[in-house]
């Protein structure tokens, strides 16, 4: 797959022409760097370079000592959100060093990439991406930067600048660079989140039209098709095309938990356990990703909400236990703190929140800062919900719900809190939660479409109480 990757790889006077500059003189390692680039923004292995991991591996066996072949991949690392300087020792003694090497050999390009990434794995994440658009205004081609302030931003839950950042380049592009076709699929993604539906999906057809394998557009065209409610549609889109998005590999967990919540739609709970169990949970055992945790616990509890006992999945969940002091994005913790409860992992669910409160407290990253805002009262809530008290949760998420998106993740991402909050205040035995049903199922059928799961909802309301126009 992605043979397109291997093909007119750019060596160091090709990268230079290109006003993209490189330090290292190792022609070898600038193609492998281009390898390398334009697999990850496919999401996708090359197998004639042998793969991202082969790749990757025979770069820095070219130049070990390459300063921006090295920021790259100490830049993923750290938007990987699975790993922090704060803990992990070498991967901050790997910043040090490329921040000496990069002040004494590396260009002022490679100087601005270093610092972002140094400010980005630190927490700084703000900074971080006004880096990235700081190189991506003298130089628009430079995709490193633009995926990187791209993935930033989705971790910081800015749609305009996720926009904006991309809609700010994309003319200055010439149809023939390499990876082109996915710059749509990214502006795609960040219309979607600022809902802009038709120029979204516009977009993504058009990333596909060009290149069918784009998992990042057909990723961002299941956000149109799930936020305007149209699951059928969705179904259809995702099952029809899923040869071209399964290998990518990185991307496709997140897929097929889109491809899950169309049927979750319609009450069709076997097809999501089913892809729970031969894709997201066997997927997440082999990366042991974050972001694939994310998924797989969203999943379940979006089913636990509908009823459905999923008791057994949650102890299929890999161990997770070594990012407990982690806290890269409080929008991993919202999700792993449930994870370890219904897992029965009460002491690790403790020294979690115990470290988030001294994380919270104790840092002046930027997470810690969203933690004070919004995650602390956020995680507080989803645990109050999973421990069935229902008004603490309401009362804990209540104030909260208009900031929540400052966590990061998407708006589809993020229903999994308005729905769980919807839940609690349905629940909960104080009439002035349940008096605020109406208003909360308003908000959400405001932002995403009103489809069955919301007219479920409304109805498990009016069981509940006494019934109310709506």
């Amino acid at each position: 797959m992605a043979s397109w990757c291997a093909d007119s790889l750019r060596d160091c006077q090709a990268w230079k022409d290109a006003a993209l500059e490189l330090s290292t003189t190792s022609n070898e390692a600038a193609r492998l760097f281009d390898a390398l680039l334009r697999q990850i923004v496919s999401w996708s292995d090359c197998d004639a370079l042998g793969g991202i991991d082969s790749t990757l591996k025979k770069m820095v066996e070219a130049d070990p000592d390459a300063i921006l072949p090295r920021a790259f991949v100490l830049g993923l690392t750290g938007l990987g959100t699975g790993h922090t300087p704060r803990v992990d020792k070498e991967f901050k003694q790997n910043l040090e060093k490329l921040k000496l090497d990069a002040e004494i050999r590396g260009n002022d390009r490679e100087k601005l990439h270093t610092e972002a990434v140094i400010l980005w794995d630190n927490g700084y994440h703000k900074s971080a991406a006004e880096k990235w658009e700081q190189i991506l205004k003298d130089h628009p081609n430079d995709l490193m930067a633009l995926k990187f302030a791209h993935d930033a931003y989705f971790f910081m839950g800015d749609a305009q600048s996720k926009r904006d950042s991309v809609k700010n380049v994309i003319d200055k592009w010439k149809p023939d660079e390499p990876c082109y076709s996915y710059l749509h699929g990214m502006l795609a993604f960040g219309l979607e989140e600022c809902e802009e539906y038709r120029e979204a999906e516009k977009h993504a057809l058009q990333a596909l039209s060009l290149n069918r394998f784009d998992c990042w557009a057909t990723h961002a065209r299941a956000h149109v098709l799930e936020m305007e409610a149209r699951w059928k549609e969705g179904q259809l889109f995702m099952q029809q095309t899923e040869s071209d998005w399964k290998p990518g590999w990185i991307i496709a967990p997140h897929n097929y938990w889109h491809f899950s919540l169309f049927f979750i739609e319609e009450k069709d709970f076997e097809t999501p356990l089913t892809l729970f169990d031969n894709e997201i949970n066997r997927r997440l055992k082999k990366s042991g990703s974050m972001l694939d945790m994310v998924d797989a616990v969203s999943l379940l509890w979006r089913l636990e909400m509908e009823g459905i006992n999923v008791e057994e999945k949650w102890r299929e969940i890999p161990d997770m236990s070594a990012h407990l002091d982690d806290h890269t994005i409080v929008f991993n913790d919202v999700h792993f703190g449930p994870l370890l409860s219904r897992r029965g992992e009460a002491e690790n669910e403790n020294h979690l929140y115990e470290s988030l409160k001294k994380y919270t407290n104790c840092s002046n990253e930027d997470n810690a800062k969203i933690c004070q805002l919004v995650g602390l009262s956020l995680y507080e809530g989803m645990m109050a919900f999973e421990r069935e008290k229902y008004e603490l949760a309401a009362e804990k998420m209540l104030p909260i719900r208009q900031h929540i998106y400052r966590i990061g993740g998407s708006n589809a991402q993020r229903d999994i809190f308005t729905q769980t909050l919807i839940h609690a205040c349905i629940l909960s035995k104080n009439r002035e939660h349940n008096a605020l049903v109406e208003t909360l199922l308003n908000e959400r059928n405001k932002l995403k479409k009103k489809g069955p799961v919301s007219e479920r909802l409304a109805s498990k309301f009016r069981e509940n109480h006494a019934p109310s126009h709506m």
